[in-house]
């Protein structure tokens, strides 16, 4: 009988052991949660860039001009142009933004400031010929000296960009420009004759000031750690169109076949359109 309960009291045992499990979790104890990447590209950034702008300029210098002998009833007319579309200069300067990453999907604000040396002299150079008789002869010789330049430049603009993996994002920017531009004229006029007489002076006129205009273009960023980006971007900018002009008339000297008058309207004009490739770091914080 007592080998009989101590055969019971066994397979009891190895029962219970068979059918228990692990100690129970203990209400306080919470079972950790993995924390989520962060963003590369989320959050403030600021940095430096450089590049080059390609610029068609399309500058023209030209000038009108008309001599008239009251006596002899002769008019000269002059037009002469020069034109360029081609361009380049160097570019650097500061960026800031701060950027939203909702998904695969980023939307930020960024504004910059850059200095160039873009620029363009250009000269024009004729000459008008009046017969005067057998004794007077009347020569008008104009030269125009033009300079177009672009000092500076500033965009802000709007970015929307999507995430091709964790380090690398694609982007549309767009937005407005401003800048400060300069267009300027020489404009020197001489009157001879035969026997020494001559007349001559210099006008000028210059437009220099800030313009305003829109931009838009696209690039891609690159993390190389989580805290530096490096940047790639291209745009394209248009801050219009810009003038000076010169307006001179005078009398020319007594002569034998009476005074002659001459008058001459001197422009220069340039077209601010331009494509800017940009590269640049970024330090986000």
């Amino acid at each position: 009988m007592k080998k009989l309960t101590l055969t019971f009291a066994i397979l009891g045992a190895f029962c219970a052991c068979a059918f228990a499990g692990p100690e129970p979790m203990s209400s306080k104890e919470v079972m950790p949660v993995p924390v989520p990447p962060t963003s590369c590209f989320e959050g403030w950034y600021f940095g430096i860039h450089g590049g080059g702008i390609w610029a068609q300029l399309d500058t023209e210098t030209s000038a009108f001009e008309e001599t008239t002998a009251p006596f002899l009833g002769g008019t000269e007319n002059l037009f002469q142009s020069t034109r360029k579309h081609d361009e380049t200069s160097g570019e650097g300067g500061l960026h800031a933004g701060y950027n939203w990453q909702r998904g695969s999907w980023v939307f930020g604000l960024e504004v910059d400031i850059q200095g160039t040396d873009l620029r363009r002299n250009a000269q024009v150079f004729d000459f008008i010929q009046l017969p005067g008789g057998s004794s007077e002869e009347h020569v008008y010789t104009t030269a125009i000296d033009s300079k177009v330049a672009l000092d500076w430049y500033s965009t802000g603009r709007i970015r929307i960009g999507h995430t091709l993996g964790d380090r690398i994002m694609v982007f549309a920017t767009g937005g407005g420009v401003v800048g400060l531009t300069e267009v300027s004229e020489v404009t020197s006029v001489n009157e001879s004759t035969r026997f020494g007489g001559v007349f001559s002076d210099q006008f000028s006129n210059n437009n220099r000031d800030i313009r305003g205009g829109w931009t838009g273009g696209a690039g891609i960023d690159f993390c190389l750690t989580p805290h530096i980006i490096l940047n790639f971007t291209y745009l394209y900018v248009d801050l219009g169109d810009e003038s000076a002009q010169t307006n001179v008339d005078f009398t020319s000297l007594p002569v034998r076949f009476g005074v002659r008058t001459f008058d001459s309207d001197t422009r220069v004009r340039a077209d601010f359109k331009f494509h800017v490739f940009q590269g640049g770091i970024s330090f986000k914080f």
